[in-house]
């Protein structure tokens, strides 16, 4: 397809400046240093496309070029036409847009040969009787883009991503009406295309030990029919960093609407940092088992809930600012040992670790997916929450809602696991919001505590629970949690403060945990970024002010509306 709507773009700052609004200023100088393994890259001054050698044809086969964007229809890579060569994609000025699906190396189900195996990504592949996995790499500063909303991403079991950007150059993932100049889709649109699905080799409760020891670990994904699992929950599926993911979550198959980046059983090998689900209609990012760590996640404008996981995950979450929609996201986090078959009790149960989490609902109760509130726990699920902030204090002085409840239990399983407070507990961590608990209709703890007492640790009977404190009064101008998305109080080595002048001041004493967000002086903090130490600058899309292309609707310095 030539894609002559497509504006011309002279230079890249000016392209990538002008399709994000801003919120992205790229440093054309900055060059990638990842290592070009393609079996070929791009295809020289005439044509920069991304190209590779046909391994059936030996013929070349290259992405056409109409001078700005570069286009590969299905005879490239589809989803019927998967790549099973090595392939990078190079940065240019204009989009790399795709008329089918991406997919990244054969699935295999189990019934017919070996698994992949991942190759290192700068290594050849090798010769043997185990096939090595496919490498796709995307080079810092590129933009990869979708025709049709039905079309997406997916890595196979044993094929890696490596996309691996920068603060001035970061990936981005997107539809391709968001790559014009200026962008014809709404900035707040969702469902554009699909999104990025990831299968791993790690290990998932779906299945059991003797699945796992004997090859038998096949669960289906998501999406088109694939594949994941395995018994490796140290596997690599390769990097994710500097990246963006916008406008996904489109139905791409019957009752299966994609997420922002869906890591299924991935493992811990695999490197995620810096990355941002930004406008999508399902989930921002879901885990299906594995053990994959991320850092520094940006959750804004996610229609439904920003951070999901179940069935064995037990990775560690770092540094997530929150931010619902106005009249859209529903849980900052929905966790479930077991999403589907009702085993509240699975083993290995799903237990991650979720530190400097800062979780701004919107309060809505008008949104598709449900209201606009804070984390759920449920069906057997365990969660390590520390140094996090969870409060409604913009929706309740902007926008003059009441407030959803802010922190939930459900189910007998969960209440007995939070009960014994080894899979879950909670650590310098505060609730600022008018509702800031819910109870189970059913459920009870064995000690008579609710919700709000196990949480605080009121009568003594969860005293695992350390530094965690809720505020109902979160609109009294004494009370200061928050100013805009930066965590409010100078928080030093002493601790933070969270109510000044306040008669009964709230300090809480950050724990000091590995890449945990910490102010300019390298103090830990509560909450996921500090002002005079925003990791988020410069690489993410729609947190700046309204000058500089920022979607919030509150304005991040005063909270006050743009």
């Amino acid at each position: 397809m030539n894609l002559t709507k497509l504006a011309a773009v002279t230079a890249l700052a000016i392209a990538l400046t002008a399709c994000e609004g801003g919120d992205v200023v790229v440093d054309a100088s900055d060059n990638s240093t990842n290592t070009d393994n393609s079996v070929s890259g791009g295809g020289g001054s005439n044509n920069p496309c991304a190209q590779y050698t046909d391994p059936d044809t030996q013929n070349t086969v290259q992405g056409s070029f109409d001078g700005t964007n570069c286009s590969y229809d299905s005879s490239f890579v589809g989803e019927d036409n998967p790549l099973t060569v090595n392939l990078t994609i190079p940065r240019i000025a204009g989009a790399h847009v795709f008329e089918d699906s991406l997919f990244v190396g054969e699935n295999t189900d189990g019934t017919v040969g070996p698994r992949p195996t991942p190759q290192a990504p700068d290594t050849p592949t090798a010769d043997g009787t185990v096939p090595e996995g496919v490498v796709l790499t995307i080079r810092a500063g590129a933009r990869l883009a979708w025709t049709q909303s039905s079309d997406y991403l997916l890595i196979n079991r044993g094929s890696q991503i490596i996309a691996d950007g920068s603060p001035t150059a970061p990936i981005i993932f997107t539809s391709v009406n968001d790559t014009t100049d200026p962008p014809t889709v709404d900035p707040e649109a969702v469902a554009q295309w699909g999104g990025i699905v990831i299968n791993g080799n790690g290990i998932t409760n779906k299945c059991d030990d003797t699945q796992r020891a004997n090859d038998g670990c096949h669960i289906v994904s998501e999406g088109k029919p694939s594949n994941f699992g395995g018994n490796n929950n140290a596997e690599s599926s390769g990097i994710l960093r500097y990246v963006q993911v916008k406008h996904t979550g489109f139905e791409v198959a019957d009752g299966d609407e994609l997420n922002g980046v869906s890591f299924n059983a991935v493992g811990s090998g695999t490197v995620v940092e810096n990355i941002q689900a930004y406008s999508t209609s399902d989930d921002g990012l879901e885990f299906f088992g594995g053990a994959v760590n991320v850092t520094n996640f940006v959750g804004l404008y996610v229609n439904d809930d920003s951070l999901d996981y179940a069935d064995g995950y037990v990775g560690t979450i770092t540094n997530a600012l929150i931010i619902h929609g106005l009249n859209s996201g529903n849980r900052c986090i929905e966790g479930d040992n077991q999403g589907s078959s009702g085993d509240f009790d699975a083993q290995p149960r799903t237990t991650p670790v979720v530190n400097n989490m800062t979780c701004l609902p919107s309060a809505s109760d008008a949104n598709v997916r449900g209201d606009s509130e804070g984390p759920l726990y449920r069906r057997g699920v365990g969660t390590i929450l520390t140094n996090s902030i969870i409060a409604d204090s913009w929706a309740r002085a902007v926008l003059a809602r009441s407030g959803n409840e802010c922190f939930e239990l459900n189910n007998q399983a969960t209440y007995d696991v939070a009960e014994a407070g080894v899979d879950t507990n909670v650590t310098s961590t505060i609730i600022a919001c008018e509702e800031p608990t819910k109870d189970d209709d059913v459920a009870t703890f064995a000690s008579g505590d609710d919700v709000g007492q196990w949480f605080t640790n009121a009568n003594g009977n969860s005293a695992f629970n350390t530094g965690a404190a809720i505020i109902t009064d979160s609109t009294n101008p004494d009370i200061v949690a928050l100013n805009g998305i930066y965590t409010a109080p100078v928080c030093s080595d002493t601790g933070c403060d969270f109510v000044a002048p306040g008669p009964t001041p709230v300090t809480l004493v950050p724990a000091d945990v590995e890449g945990g967000a910490t102010n300019a002086d390298g103090d830990p903090i509560i909450g996921a970024v500090s002002a005079d130490n925003d990791w988020t600058a410069g690489w993410t899309f729609g947190l700046q002010d309204t000058a500089n292309g920022g979607r919030l609707w509150f304005n991040p310095a005063t909270g006050g509306t743009p």
